[in-house]
């Protein structure tokens, strides 16, 4: 804003500032979430939205958004809407310590969280070092949402460049089914697995909300 249009705005009557600032707000994000060993925090994709403008702003912002606390021995710069975004941990570096259920088990928030997204290469990891499905689940006791993530990149096939009518680059890829196909049958086993788990091995009344509802999703 120019000094004489943030002049106007601050003229303008509390309550329609406060609708203006509220509609700003992004609504229902997908939040990555890693930890920065340079940086010692967890730190995510993006700044959090109206936080820097002004104090009425970031007002506005904090009666919405909390600092999300993983590991309670480390600062974080992740700002979050429990009830409408997903935590996603989309990297290997997802924890200072390198574990992540034990994380979750400190976190005063585990109970707050109610989508999570994990990417299907670190679960894979997750399960080498602790076999159990549920390590890091069973501590997220409201969650309702649960989704194991399979990438859509550019790696799994050939890429050829072309330039279309406008002068854009556009890049076709050129997946190679069999390999797809087969990432795709092995994330749906973990799917079920993990229903099954669930279901079988956690008694009903661990869940607030009822054993959370597990997917998969293509990002």
């Amino acid at each position: 804003m120019t000094s004489t249009s943030t002049q106007e705005f601050a003229a303008l009557p509390a309550e329609l500032r406060i609708k203006i600032w509220k509609h700003l707000l992004p609504g229902p994000r997908i939040v990555p979430v890693s930890y920065s060993r340079e940086l010692q925090k967890y730190i995510s994709d993006g700044p959090p939205p109206i936080l820097n403008v002004c104090s009425e702003s970031r007002s506005i912002f904090l009666s919405v958004y909390t600092k999300l606390i993983i590991s309670p021995k480390h600062e974080s710069a992740v700002f979050v809407d429990f009830e409408l975004d997903t935590i996603f941990y989309d990297n290997l570096d997802c924890s200072p310590d390198g574990d992540l259920a034990f994380d979750l088990a400190t976190s005063p928030h585990s109970d707050r969280m109610l989508s999570c997204a994990i990417d299907v290469q670190l679960w894979e990891v997750l399960r080498v070092f602790k076999y159990d499905s549920l390590s890091e689940v069973k501590f997220m006791k409201n969650l309702k949402t649960l989704a194991l993530v399979l990438p859509k990149d550019h790696e799994r096939g050939t890429q050829h460049r072309r330039i279309n009518e406008y002068g854009r680059n556009t890049v076709l890829v050129e997946l190679d089914a069999n390999s797809m196909r087969s990432e795709i049958h092995s994330v749906l086993f973990y799917v079920t697995s993990l229903r099954w788990d669930l279901e079988h091995i956690m008694e009903k009344e661990h869940w607030g909300n009822g054993p959370p509802n597990v997917q998969m999703w293509l990002l």
